[in-house]
């Protein structure tokens, strides 16, 4: 991991709370009661923004590091369409939640998902499809009703929120690194 000065990872309350969203996310994982498991989302997503919120407010707190912090703000917000994530999922979820206490998710405790299942006739061999509806239970499919990553489990979404955090992080820590005076000393 990446250091400024010896001093250890330089977004340590940041990793601190993307930490705290991967325990977040195993719970939404093994949680089947849906009422149990919108609590989870709710904390989930503020867990996943706050980690924006602790890397500004505590991590950046060092002047240099405020410098790449904030360099990595206006790249995510002159680049919109390739950090959508942070913009169309991060913030614009926890908003929906924490400000009007709206989910973007399929309200259900069982999802109907249509197939196409293709058979073989026994006699002639003859391939068919025929449309089916299929209930998916026990809350494995969550999807995400509109807008970013429509259609997709809310889980892998907030995985992909994941990743990109610590993408982001490692980013910061490394320009961090280069821009370290003691980065030439070594």
């Amino acid at each position: 991991m990446p250091t400024a000065g010896g001093e250890g990872i330089v977004t340590r309350t940041a990793r601190e709370v993307l930490a705290d969203c991967e325990i977040a996310l195993e719970m939404l994982e093994a949680e089947q009661d849906l009422g149990r498991w919108r609590v989870h989302w709710a904390g989930a997503l503020a867990l996943v923004r706050a980690v924006g919120h602790v890397l500004q407010k505590v991590d950046g707190a060092d002047p240099r590091m405020r410098r790449q912090i904030d360099i990595a703000y206006r790249r995510w917000k002159s680049q919109k369409v390739s950090n959508a994530i942070f913009w169309e999922f991060i913030e614009e979820e926890r908003n929906n939640i924490l400000k009007e206490y709206r989910f973007n998710l399929h309200p259900l405790d069982h999802v109907d998902v249509a197939v196409m299942m293709t058979v073989r006739h026994p006699q002639s061999g003859e391939l068919s499809q025929i449309p089916q509806v299929v209930p998916i239970g026990e809350n494995i499919y969550r999807p995400v009703l509109d807008g970013y990553s429509e259609g997709n489990d809310a889980r892998d979404v907030y995985r992909e929120a994941l990743d990109w955090w610590n993408a982001e992080l490692t980013a910061i820590e490394l320009a961090l690194s280069k821009s370290s005076p003691t980065a030439a000393d070594s």
